[in-house]
């Protein structure tokens, strides 16, 4: 293939260098979340170090930054399923680097950020790497403190009532600790976008239903299943609309479609988990007082945003 019929841009180029990259820095098989998020990371060292631009695309969903992989131009590499464990693993195709359509400066500074971040991040495994990505790329603190929350909520025993060294202060308990990071959580929450503005309700009623689980001592694997329920809908209805680049016109049209279907799955789902919990709770009188003037302020805040629509 000639230099004037190149097959693949500069994109491509990144993504293709960073596999050969981490190839040689281990026989491990690399997973697809590991190369759309180190691609991330990489095209931002080439965007803050060089100011150098390549068009990658990428948006922000769940806990950390994705390349969207379905505006490639084409496969320049293999994707054969995974030894050991689900997914796939990808490998890089034997190419000519006649076949990417890279400029000159291209040519120099990709292979320098690629080969940066392999050094920085080849051998994290996805959990740091999305560690990294909500400590030093969130777009706003909301998207900081859930994720923060999510760890803490992987780490944490209800059960034992083991209070974390690095948490908590006070003598505080892990529920009253889990219940300061949700009034944390509901502070950040963004007013000043109109995409999180039309989830606020659902997210008002999420946070109220948590602390229900909490009052009743559900384990925290079902409140980490819980919040990643809402995360994730919270990322095809809010997140990956408002942080993206380079996404085309016919894959936001897609996703518009996939987000309104998926809004309307999350609040029949969240409104059978209410009930569950609103119907079997057993409380003192005392917890019953203060728990119920609380949902009481949160549905006046429901009211409130329904009566703005």
């Amino acid at each position: 293939m000639s230099q004037e019929d190149p097959e693949f841009g500069e994109p491509e180029f990144l993504g293709w260098v960073l596999l050969q990259r981490l190839k040689e820095q281990s026989d491990d098989q690399i997973s697809r979340s590991k190369f759309l998020k180190l691609s991330c990371i990489a095209d931002r060292r080439l965007l803050e170090s060089h100011g150098y631009d390549v068009g990658l695309p990428r948006y922000w969903y769940m806990y950390g930054e994705l390349t969207n992989e379905h505006e490639f131009s084409g496969r320049f590499y293999n994707a054969p399923l995974a030894i050991g464990w689900d997914g796939q693993q990808y490998i890089p195709k034997e190419l000519p680097v006649d076949a990417f359509d890279v400029s000159e400066e291209g040519l120099k500074l990709i292979p320098e950020a690629v080969q940066w971040t392999v050094r920085e991040f080849g051998r994290k495994n996805v959990e740091e790497i999305k560690q990294h990505q909500y400590e030093e790329h969130a777009e706003n603190e909301f998207i900081r403190k859930y994720s923060e929350l999510r760890w803490l909520l992987s780490t944490v025993d209800l059960g034992k009532q083991e209070r974390l060294q690095n948490y908590g202060s006070g003598g505080e308990s892990n529920e009253e600790y889990l219940k300061r990071q949700l009034d944390e959580m509901m502070a950040a929450y963004p007013d000043d976008e109109e995409r999180y503005e039309g989830m606020k309700t659902l997210y008002l009623r999420w946070d109220d239903t948590v602390r229900l689980m909490v009052d009743q001592s559900i384990e925290y694997s079902r409140i980490a299943e819980f919040l990643d329920d809402f995360i994730r809908v919270l990322s095809k209805v809010v997140l990956r609309f408002v942080y993206n680049q380079n996404i085309s016109d016919e894959r936001i049209a897609d996703w518009e479609m996939d987000a309104a279907e998926e809004q309307a799955e999350f609040t029949t789902h969240l409104k059978d988990v209410r009930s569950e919990f609103l119907s079997s709770r057993s409380r003192s009188t005392e917890l019953d007082r203060v728990s119920d003037a609380y949902s009481q302020t949160i549905e006046e805040q429901i009211e409130q945003l329904l009566a703005r629509e």
